[in-house]
């Protein structure tokens, strides 16, 4: 009186074909089970001389018994094959994949995936591919995780709407907050440096530009800015397209008074696995390295690359304007004009900061902004060689040139030779140099070099007023 039905499914054929024969093309299935299976969609059949037929048939009654006992000898082996199947799903699980295989192991067999899933292989990346598409993938990811926190802290924007987190223990610039006590900025500290690490992790690229006063020895950058950036390749060396449309990273800029920033700077810098791309590198590598005040940087930078050598030579560089005009309007429609926020020569000619502190919005914007400037040139122009590997090469030597020249008599001796050069015009930019020359040489006096220079510093100090002088300890005038 109980219903009889059997079923047959291609998840079960690796089973069936291992089960043994024809008579194992199905599996009984009784009363209300059979009627799930039809209203779920499975397709029963009977008759036929499987274990499905049907035992009450006339005609048939001297095969029933048969047919059970080849239903329970199937209903064994099954069984059997089961305990097998899950032995081998229990290695499969335990064994690691091969390095690099595609293959996978279901059911105990080794299985290669079809062309649509090597498709998606391809398209997603394997383990240590270099693949451009692997590196976007990171970065989104990296940054949502990171920024999504920062919503609710310091968030400023740059001219063409550009966000930037604006990371300072203390007022840094108008009209944003400074964390509410020290705990927060701690907190938002150790976020910016998990950030960080996962960008190493992932072989990331950044754009990074210094603001400040007099950069090189004597000097003081105040801000460093970061912009990750897809548009550079830090493996080969090579500009990247972009999608157009693809989504803005956020910046960073930080305050070089904190210590805990002037750390995640050096963090950055001193990386080997985050590509930084500068324009005009020189005076900011001097400030990193030999920086005094507020307190000694000691910074050194590696697995940097000035784009700016790409395009110039070392001696006779091209500035950045210049560069500027042959970038496409449309990569440049949002941002100003590049011209200096401020007359730097007016105000360093007195000695006094030309970018106070806290800074105006349109000083901070103006610091994002330049990284963005430096992102359009890497996605329109293509260097003469076609890579900005011997770029990389020159900043590399550059750098360690810096490093050896621990007195910076070379940087001296180019300012020296510019101050020359304005002799009798007077005028603030040749007071602006011979503060300096003061500068340079007053930090040196700070490192122990007690007599240093003597030469150039009077002839330095005939170019400013009697009663004018350089703080012992490098500050400015206010």
């Amino acid at each position: 009186g109980s219903s009889r039905a059997c079923f047959a499914t291609t998840a079960m054929d690796p089973f069936i074909s291992l089960a043994g024969g024809p008579d194992a093309a199905g599996v009984d299935i009784e009363g209300t089970a059979g009627d799930s299976l039809r209203s779920s969609g499975v397709r029963p059949f009977s008759g036929g001389r499987g274990v499905g037929a049907r035992a009450g048939r006339p005609g048939h009654r001297s095969q029933a018994s048969g047919c059970r006992a080849r239903a329970g000898a199937d209903a064994v082996r099954v069984l059997l094959l089961l305990v097998v199947v899950g032995v081998a799903l229990c290695c499969a699980v335990a064994e690691p994949r091969r390095e690099g295989s595609s293959a996978r192991l279901v059911f105990g067999l080794v299985v290669s995936p079809g062309s649509a899933a090597r498709r998606r292989l391809a398209e997603g990346g394997r383990r240590g591919s270099a693949a451009p598409r692997v590196r976007v993938a990171r970065k989104a990811s990296v940054e949502e995780a990171f920024f999504d926190e920062a919503k609710g802290d310091a968030v400023g924007r740059g001219s063409d709407g550009t966000s930037f987190l604006a990371l300072s223990s203390m007022p840094f610039v108008q009209g944003l907050e400074a964390p509410a006590d020290a705990a927060a900025f701690a907190s938002l500290c150790r976020r910016t440096q998990a950030y960080v690490e996962r960008c190493q992790a992932s072989g990331a690229s950044f754009i990074v530009d210094f603001e400040g006063e007099m950069p090189g020895h004597g000097g003081e950058i105040v801000t460093a800015a970061f912009l990750l950036t897809d548009a550079f390749d830090g493996a080969s060396c090579l500009p990247k397209e972009v999608a157009e449309g693809s989504r803005r990273p956020w910046g960073v800029l930080l305050d070089l008074r904190n210590p805990e920033c002037a750390q995640i700077v050096k963090q950055i810098m001193e990386s080997t696995t985050i590509h930084k791309v500068m324009w005009g590198a020189n005076g900011d590598i001097q400030s990193l390295m030999y920086q005094q005040r507020p307190f000694p940087l000691a910074i050194h930078p590696a697995a940097v690359v000035d784009i700016q050598l790409a395009y110039s030579a070392p001696a006779k560089r091209m500035g950045m304007r210049r560069m500027l005009e042959k970038v496409p309007e449309w990569l440049l429609r949002d941002l100003p004009d590049k011209d200096q926020p401020v007359d730097f020569d007016q105000f360093h000619a007195l000695n006094r900061r030309a970018l106070a502190l806290p800074l105006q919005r349109s000083h901070a914007a103006y610091a994002i902004d330049d990284l963005r400037r430096i992102e359009a040139i890497l996605k329109s122009q293509t260097p003469p060689t076609g890579s900005y590997e011997a770029a990389r090469s020159q900043t590399e030597q550059i750098i360690r040139e810096i490093a050896e020249d621990k007195l910076g008599l070379k940087a001296l001796e180019e300012t020296g030779n510019y101050f020359h050069k304005t002799m009798g015009k007077g005028g603030a930019t040749r007071r602006a140099l011979a503060v300096e020359i003061l500068r340079h040489i007053r930090s040196l006096r700070i490192r122990g070099f007690a007599r240093f220079a003597t030469y150039l510093e009077k002839q330095a100090a005939g170019a400013l007023p009697d009663d004018f002088s350089i703080p012992e300890d490098l500050s400015f005038y206010a």
